[in-house]
């Protein structure tokens, strides 16, 4: 007996909107990561801009006060230990003087990017704290997803009867 002719199967369809829950968990996660390894945050990591904050120091006798804080942002800036480590140092740019330097950039200063790495992991509780702190945001936002997902579908209504559900949803 012949085979049947199967129906042609439909494509299925993408959701092509922004999902803003979603989002955020990847930032939350990303912000883990960047923090344990590079001690930055992600939007430090990508840029290379830091801000660094000094304190003014006073000294009275032999005693030192310190009597404020000065911050000052100006892009990029490698610091001289390399504990802080961005994406730009990281490939090399070096944009005070406009040239590239070799891998690492000139704050790390002959130490190799793994071996600072592995130096701020440990420094940050190591892999064992960055794997507890991932696993718990990633099963705290299932746990919310489920516990919020009537409020996240009338949220997604209103979105859509404003005209807004193709591009952005909850």
């Amino acid at each position: 007996m012949a085979r049947r002719r199967a129906k042609a199967k439909r494509p299925s369809q993408r959701k092509s909107a922004f999902n803003l829950v979603n989002a955020a968990q990847t930032y939350i996660n990303t912000g883990i990561i960047t923090q344990a390894a590079f001690r930055v945050n992600p939007i430090q990591f990508f840029t290379g801009q830091q801000t660094l904050t000094s304190t003014k120091q006073m000294t009275v006798g032999n005693t030192g006060y310190s009597y404020g804080q000065t911050t000052s942002t100006t892009g990029y800036q490698p610091l001289a230990n390399g504990s802080m480590m961005t994406l730009p140092e990281l490939l090399g740019f070096d944009t005070s003087s406009g040239d590239s330097v070799p891998f690492g950039g000139p704050s790390l200063m002959g130490v190799s990017p793994m071996d600072q790495i592995r130096s701020n992991i440990a420094m940050n509780g190591g892999l064992a704290r960055v794997a507890t702190q991932t696993v718990l945001v990633n099963v705290g936002f299932a746990v919310g997803k489920k516990l919020l997902s009537r409020q996240r579908r009338g949220i997604n209504k209103v979105l859509k009867m404003g005209g807004l559900r193709k591009d952005v949803m909850v």
